[in-house]
């Protein structure tokens, strides 16, 4: 029984089956870390080689290379940067793969014969290709390894869906370029086509047979471990955001468009109103019809993901006592460790029993224990300190989670809740029997990164039942 209480929840890595990141502000850890100067050094050459292969594409164009299929001929762009980019953002993190995939757009896009102005803007298409398959990947829970067929399923719907919607920006390419109808349309089949190949015959294979080694290889260079959830409201802001550029990149290349057609200021429609005033018009109402989209879907966006918080918040809660419950331990855990670790310090737990909480419940009744269970967590977090987190574990089992503490300063705040507990009796100012309430505390901690959830777990869950071997309604401590 107490095996399977100290084990918890399996570990988040196993039960979430999204990708995992780092935020690139990690790089600031460079002068004492040396897995970050590999890592530094990595993404360094990943921009570097997108950058590279991204002006190749151009002088050597790779654009719309038309490959015979049987009877017919289909155009295929041969993009290296996107390959880099993808795989980069799925190992690394969102931004480690965005800054290459828009530096490439961009050096290729100024290589080809663009204006910087125009530059500039196409080569976020790159990048928000990159994140649409990111934040895909993110929100429908594919596993970064493909391990499965439902894995495989949903990254194929992706390949289907990023390349078509980043395409879009096709529009500025072709019209910067003067290309004929013909030839645009080459050029952005090309585009769909080339991109939904390399990544289901480049992309899929690399990350499922190479994914779990360089995934390891990478987490053992951070001090601290990766992140695994966006929170909604984030989520929100980069829905809203890759609308927003869905819709100006589309906005633009029509506006482009329509201006590179050259129209004779004097020509008129049948009805002999003059044409270039109506298609202006046409402009207006297309911005002002982007514009009201953009806004709306940046307002429902940002309504949903507090709604999504809300409920989220109420998922991690336990409904009698109001205290987090195990799942959140999981989720909580790594960010106080992370916070922690920038601090330079530990990280500890107290592991707290009720003794004989089954005798409460056969004298006195359920409802009697269950109103112990408030009134306890109710005094635990008059005990503690506003920056610890206090968990229901079990029937009649808490854990506080103490950020930035050393071992010895944990034993000093379990004998302040334990004494705290011990005190005065619990019920005395209710309507049923005043109960006297005593527990047995067991505490733990650890300075050396990464910090295992389970095993600081089992170390003072194993002192809490040495407190209860030795007498009940004392604190003890873990060998460090």
């Amino acid at each position: 029984m107490r095996e399977q209480i100290t084990r918890g929840l399996p570990p988040l890595d196993d039960e979430y089956q999204g990708p995992a990141w780092w935020h690139l502000s990690r790089l600031a850890e460079i002068p004492h870390s040396a897995g970050m100067r590999r890592i530094a050094l990595l993404g360094l050459v990943v921009h570097l080689v997108a950058i590279a292969t991204g002006i190749l594409n151009v002088t050597w164009d790779w654009n719309g290379i038309p490959v015979r299929v049987g009877s017919f001929e289909v155009p295929v762009t041969v993009y290296p940067p996107f390959i880099l980019s993808l795989l980069t953002a799925v190992w690394l993190g969102p931004t480690w793969g965005l800054v290459p995939a828009y530096s490439a757009n961009l050096a290729g896009a100024l290589v080809s014969g663009m204006t910087p102005s125009t530059a500039v803007l196409f080569a976020l298409a790159g990048a928000l290709e990159v994140l649409i398959f990111w934040g895909a990947m993110v929100t429908l829970n594919i596993n970064p390894d493909l391990r499965g067929r439902r894995d495989i399923l949903r990254f194929l719907s992706v390949c289907l869906i990023a390349p078509t919607t980043a395409s879009v920006a096709v529009l500025i390419f072709n019209t910067a370029h003067g290309l004929d109808p013909v030839a645009g349309q080459r050029i952005w089949r090309g585009w769909i086509v080339g991109d939904i190949l390399q990544a289901l015959l480049v992309v899929a294979p690399l990350l499922h047979f190479a994914g779990p080694s360089v995934r390891s290889w990478i987490a053992r260079q951070f001090a601290s471990p990766p992140r695994y959830e966006v929170t909604y409201t984030r989520a929100a802001i980069i829905a809203a955001t890759t609308f927003a550029l869905i819709a100006m990149l589309t906005f633009v290349g029509i506006f482009m468009l329509q201006d590179s057609l050259d129209i004779d200021p004097g020509l008129r429609t049948r009805s002999g109103e003059l044409l270039l005033p109506r298609l202006r018009e046409m402009q207006f109402y297309l911005f002002v019809l982007v514009a009201a989209l953009t806004v709306t879907t940046g307002i429902f966006s940002t309504v949903l993901g507090r709604m999504g918080e809300r409920q989220r918040s109420l998922s991690r809660r336990e409904s009698l006592t109001g205290c987090f419950n195990r799942r959140a331990f999981y989720e909580l855990f790594p960010r106080e460790v992370e916070r922690a670790h920038r601090l330079s310090h530990g990280v500890s737990l107290v592991f707290l029993d009720i003794d004989h909480f089954k005798r409460i419940n056969d004298r006195h009744g359920h409802e009697t224990g269950d109103r112990v269970l408030q009134q306890l967590a109710a005094r635990l977090r008059a005990s503690v300190r506003e920056t610890d987190l206090l968990f229901r574990w079990g029937g009649e089992e808490f854990v506080v989670l103490l950020p930035h503490t050393e071992p010895d300063a944990a034993t000093v705040l379990a004998e302040r809740v334990r004494a705290a507990v011990e005190a005065r009796p619990f019920l005395e100012d209710e309507a049923f029997r005043p109960v006297r309430v005593t527990v047995s505390v067991g505490t733990a901690g650890a300075a050396d990164y990464p910090i295992d959830p389970d095993e600081l777990l089992a170390r003072a869950d194993a002192a809490c039942y040495r407190a209860k071997e030795a007498g009940r309604n004392r604190v003890e401590a873990a060998a460090a």
